[in-house]
């Protein structure tokens, strides 16, 4: 169980903050909606290098180097963003959010890679990734306005992740040769890259102001943190669960209920509405994340370099969509932010079916994975 430990805490520390840096940015530093979609974006963008770096580098130098350096480089990094919310303002605040990004793109690709060698089971271990959201979301939640200790709180659990990771035993350590731009690896999972990146972009300029949303239509921080903590659980037992089926029929339902799931958004004037939605989206991401995943690691010996090439698309999606997304709520309100998710989410379920009739592989897809039963 060291692994998921690892996974379910370090994803808390990281992601915790999630429900209150908006907040933080308009309320404490007066930044404008597209200010902080800029923000998101550059944390994002910082993601991006370091997921593409470190993943190549856990395959062609070894996986333990690269988690035992993201561990604890992040939750240095936490720390300092706990100070800066004391002694800074909102470029110091901004500066620290931006080197957050980059220190926690350095490890998940090493982790998910030792994970499938360990066990194979993506899905599973993708499991405890969304429980460690919900437990941060949640608790970093119930803070409220002591922004400061929540930091606190959450450089801890880093720093319990990285004595973890201490111990794990390394016994299957094989480097291998990969190009710094591997063009065929990108060709070969074009398909689940470039759908990835349309649906998350437009996801993304929905999750950069969401915790403002919520607070329009009447959620106070704790039940942002409840809100946000209904999604991480449902990945969690959804999750659990999709080991078994095949990876693009996986994808193929993640990006369809994606699109289901922002048009109900829509609908809603009140926070609790927004309850059954929030599970709608559990199911739409569950079966997304773990079906890229596992559509990337089963067809490639290169798991961190593909998997961390993922991640690189998901923060591209976070560089485009906060920034995207801060303009178009300016421009045209939540309302028309959501709208304009919901198209994107159908667009990229075209693309990814075209791409599966072209290769032939929309007529080979099964109910359940061959690999599995």
């Amino acid at each position: 169980m060291k692994p998921e430990a690892i996974q379910l805490l370090s994803n808390a520390g990281l992601f915790g903050p999630v429900v209150i840096v908006p907040v933080i940015l308009q309320e404490e530093f007066g930044a404008s909606t597209d200010l902080i979609g800029f923000i998101a974006g550059a944390f994002a963008a910082m993601a991006f290098i370091s997921s593409y770096l470190f993943g190549r580098a856990s395959d062609v130098h070894g996986r333990r180097r690269i988690l035992l350096l993201g561990l604890v480089l992040s939750a240095f990094a936490t720390l300092a963003q706990a100070a800066s919310l004391v002694w800074g303002g909102l470029v110091f605040f901004s500066l620290m959010r931006v080197l957050l990004g980059f220190c926690g793109g350095i490890f998940p690709a090493a982790l998910l890679a030792y994970a499938y060698d360990a066990k194979g089971k993506m899905g599973k271990f993708s499991a405890w990734g969304a429980a460690g959201w919900g437990v941060g979301n949640l608790s970093v939640g119930l803070f409220g306005t002591f922004y400061e200790a929540a930091y606190l709180y959450c450089a801890a659990i880093m720093f319990a992740s990285y004595a973890i990771a201490l111990k794990l035993p390394f016994t299957k350590e094989v480097s291998m040769e990969v190009p710094f731009f591997p063009v065929d690896l990108i060709k070969k999972n074009a398909p689940v890259y470039s759908a990835m990146l349309i649906r998350h972009t437009g996801a993304n300029m929905i999750w950069v102001t969401y915790p403002l949303f919520l607070a329009s239509i009447g959620a106070d921080p704790t039940w942002i943190g409840i809100i946000y903590a209904v999604n991480a659980f449902g990945q969690f037992f959804v999750m659990n669960v999709l080991d078994s089926y095949d990876p693009a029929l996986l994808v193929a339902v993640g990006l369809g209920s994606s699109a289901a799931t922002f048009f109900t958004f829509g609908l809603v004037d009140s926070y609790w509405q927004i309850v059954p939605a929030q599970l709608l989206l559990a199911t739409a991401w569950g079966c997304l994340y773990v079906g890229s995943l596992r559509y990337v690691m089963d067809r490639n010996k290169e798991k961190a370099t593909v998997s961390g090439l993922l991640s690189s698309t998901m923060s591209i999606s976070g560089i485009l969509g906060p920034v995207i997304g801060g303009v178009a709520v300016a421009a045209y309100g939540f309302q028309g932010t959501i709208g304009i998710a919901t198209v994107m989410s159908i667009v990229a379920l075209a693309i990814f079916l075209y791409d599966l009739a072209k290769s032939g592989e929309l007529y080979r897809m099964r109910v359940r994975s061959g690999s599995q039963t």
